[in-house]
């Protein structure tokens, strides 16, 4: 582990965009599953501007794979919920983890509103 002022002024930077990123996309965790998956199917739904658009924002390769997952899993089971909550984090994971730094940075400042 590095302690150099610079490197570990480098990491808490990493921390906050990715934490930030995260904390910008939880209101697509905050959906009830039906709501989610309305809109999975539809692509935009007019009572969730923000969910849509973040939705949006999400690769369509990252999309897929949730979509494979979940319907994978035995829809009448009673841990169908859990499993699909967790695919859906790993959908958001998957997706922040995959961007280069600059683009994480980019996105970031993007989301924020900051220096357009």
């Amino acid at each position: 582990m590095f302690s150099h002022p610079d490197v570990e002024q480098l990491e808490l930077q990493g921390y906050r965009v990715i934490s930030g990123l995260l904390e910008i996309y939880r209101p697509l965790l905050s959906l009830s599953l039906s709501d989610f998956t309305e809109l999975v199917e539809k692509e935009r739904v007019k009572r969730f501007p923000i969910e849509s658009r973040l939705f949006h924002k999400l690769s369509t390769r990252h999309r897929l794979a949730y979509v494979e997952a979940v319907s994978k899993l035995p829809s009448d089971s009673p841990e169908f919920p859990l499993w699909e909550y967790y695919y859906r984090c790993r959908l958001l994971q998957d997706y922040i983890s995959g961007m280069t730094d600059l683009y994480a940075w980019d996105e970031y400042r993007r989301l924020m509103a900051v220096e357009q």
